[in-house]
């Protein structure tokens, strides 16, 4: 059942992913900041981080829509990374509380897709 979905359970959590990834480059850019400067609003340590994920975010929608093995790991890794700097309160991650469920639903999206990977693996192994 799941691997007859699973094309399309890559290509939605992709989606999600891009879409994550353009909203966060809208902020850096100062969309529905007001007048406000996002450098100022995010402090340079929050916007370079903040950069540095929608790059990585962005990489990761382009990498799992193309089916490369780099693309789900890279979404992985970086949602994780985030979700523990942010719920850290280290540096100030203003995520919100839909892009905090948007990235639990990628966190669990990735996870879900390396795990059938493996399991498939394994059998392909054990055949």
């Amino acid at each position: 059942m799941l691997t007859s979905m699973f094309p399309n359970l890559v290509r939605i959590i992709a989606v999600l992913a891009l879409f994550s990834g353009l909203s966060d480059a809208g902020r850096l850019l100062g969309i529905d900041a007001g007048t406000a400067n996002p450098l100022e609003l995010f402090g340079v340590a929050g916007f370079s981080l903040l950069g540095g994920f929608t790059i990585a975010r962005l990489f990761a929608a382009v990498g799992m829509w193309i089916r490369s093995s780099w693309g789900t790991p890279l979404l992985l890794s970086t949602t994780l990374l985030e979700l523990i700097i942010y719920l850290s309160g280290a540096y100030a991650l203003d995520i919100g509380g839909f892009g905090f469920l948007l990235r639990l639903v990628q966190l669990a999206g990735a996870t879900l897709i390396l795990w059938v990977v493996f399991r498939t693996w394994l059998q392909g192994k054990q055949d």
